[in-house]
């Protein structure tokens, strides 16, 4: 039993110790004193760097290209795109073991260009366009039904493509 106390003890002696290693305290500071027979002035504040909002912009892309990634997955894609309006898009995205996803321009309506194109497809499915920095990227969301089986979309990446050599990802 004593044995155990003393054990106690020096894991209670060793946590404090711990946490008042980790304590902060905070001195404080003297309030400000006005000079001699003036008026104490409010320092200036200091200008926050003020984000600015990115510019609204349209971009470009045209490429039929192919892929096939380190998993396995593979696929083909025509993107044409000029100002930010899809002229032509199709792709086929397969997943070994998984399924295959075929998207048609035919399929969707452009409903959005800026800041990000989106198509807009039936039962909520949209594919979305962004460029970032040379790079456009083309994701999928709820597009179930354009795959088969319908689980395969569950295993669709983002496709990327790259804007000066025209090769995707």
């Amino acid at each position: 039993m004593k044995r155990f106390r003393t054990s106690l003890r020096l894991a209670t002696a060793g946590l404090l110790a711990a946490l008042t290693g980790c304590a902060v305290i905070e001195t404080p500071r003297p309030a400000p004193q006005a000079p001699e027979g003036g008026i104490l002035e409010r320092p200036a504040p200091e200008k926050p760097g003020r984000l600015k909002p990115m510019p609204l912009r349209t971009f470009s892309v045209s490429t039929q290209c192919k892929f096939k990634d380190e998993a396995g997955n593979f696929g083909s894609a025509t993107v044409d795109v000029v100002n930010s309006k899809v002229n032509a898009f199709k792709a086929e995205l397969t997943m070994p073991k998984r399924g295959t996803c075929r998207y048609d321009l035919a399929q969707f309506r452009q409903t959005q260009a800026l800041p990000s194109i989106e198509l807009a497809g039936t039962r909520d499915c949209r594919v979305h366009m962004w460029e970032q920095g040379e790079q456009v990227f083309v994701g999928f969301a709820n597009c179930h039904q354009l795959c088969s089986p319908a689980s395969a979309h569950d295993y669709v990446w983002p496709l990327l493509i790259d804007k000066a050599t025209g090769h995707c990802d």
